[in-house]
């Protein structure tokens, strides 16, 4: 298959560092590209996994098929109005890099997402999320290759049906489609938001400004979260449960100091990392994964080769968890192949 290779090592291409190898491997840098590993696919009867910066992704050991290494780089300007701009960034950019360079620019609105590792492409499928911002917030649309016959169509906010630490990208019906960029809609006027308590208490002394907001995330998130370059994970590992108001008040009513965070649809968001500290796991090690001592959603890959070491750590960890508390974690990283 023209510029298809066999059997390519994937460890420097999830942020786990875990040994993964893809059974055939693509790498795209543009559209174009994107469609030929799609018509190579199809003609070869194999199913497509895409990747990005792999922040975000626990490998299994082998990967069948074909993986799609999204990696088609672009920054440019789309629409522009009095007080909006409308940017395209391409999907294998770096999703930080390409906060920074709109902040330069004068176009705000992503300064709450700052240090969020991962390339752009990602952070539709996650809906990622951090300090009172989501990136559903700023979508004004996400350009995509259909993996099944290789056309392109762009998808609205609503086509993508965000949802906490979701979208339709994470879906059986929506798995096919291929992100190849991004349009973000930013305001040319500064705006601030940190309705966050803790971004709001960091920043109760600096003068509000968007650089100030910008510098006080990366600080939180420093401050908290290890570098994967240093210390290979993948942020939180767990998603936040949502359970209903009645439920979290008995949980309140038995463990008073439980953080507890009313959501827009009146039900209550409880802090998985409250509930696996509160449980004792922070910096416990089994397996080569380590829960970080800093932040107990973060689990560290200290020696581990392989993804079922990590995922059965995390699994004693959720059991630990329904046992307790009578509440379900939810993995937040994809889980990509048959062996994790």
């Amino acid at each position: 298959m023209s510029k298809v290779r066999e059997g390519v090592p994937l460890r420097e291409l999830n942020t786990l560092k875990l040994e993964s190898q893809a059974t055939y491997f693509l790498s795209a840098s543009s559209i174009e590209e994107v469609r030929l590993g799609v018509m190579e696919a199809k003609k070869h009867d194999l199913h497509i996994t895409a990747l990005g910066g792999g922040s975000n992704v626990i490998l299994s050991p082998v990967i069948e098929g074909l993986t799609l290494h999204l990696n088609i780089k672009g920054r440019e300007v789309v629409e522009e109005g009095t007080d909006h701009i409308v940017v395209r960034l391409g999907a294998g950019e770096s999703w930080h890099e390409c906060v920074l360079w709109a902040h330069s620019k004068g176009y705000y609105g992503l300064e709450n997402l700052a240090l969020i590792p991962g390339s752009v492409g990602a952070a539709p499928v996650q809906n990622i999320g951090a300090y009172g911002v989501e990136i559903q917030d700023l979508i004004a649309g996400v350009e995509v290759v259909d993996g099944h016959c290789g056309e392109t169509k762009t998808l609205t906010k609503d086509d993508c049906a965000f949802g906490y630490r979701d979208s339709v990208f994470k879906r059986e019906v929506g798995r096919h489609w291929l992100i190849v960029s991004v349009d973000v809609r930013l305001s040319k006027q500064a705006v601030c938001c940190i309705e966050y308590p803790g971004l709001r208490d960091h920043m109760s002394d600096d003068p509000m400004s968007p650089e100030s907001v910008l510098q006080a995330v990366i600080a939180l998130r420093k401050a908290k979260l290890p570098d994967p370059l240093v210390d290979p994970n993948v942020g939180s590992f767990f998603k936040n449960p949502i359970v209903s108001q009645s439920f979290a008040k008995q949980l309140k009513a038995t463990y008073r100091d439980m953080p507890q965070f009313t959501t827009h649809d009146n039900q209550t968001k409880l802090s998985a990392a409250w509930m696996i500290d509160y449980l004792g796991w922070r910096g416990v090690e089994e397996n080569g994964v380590i829960v970080s001592v800093n932040h107990a959603l973060v689990l560290i890959n200290k020696s581990a080769l392989y993804a079922p070491q990590i995922t059965q750590f995390a699994g004693k960890i959720s059991a630990s968890v329904k046992a307790t508390f009578d509440v379900t974690l939810e993995v937040e990283p994809q889980l990509i192949g048959s062996g994790c």
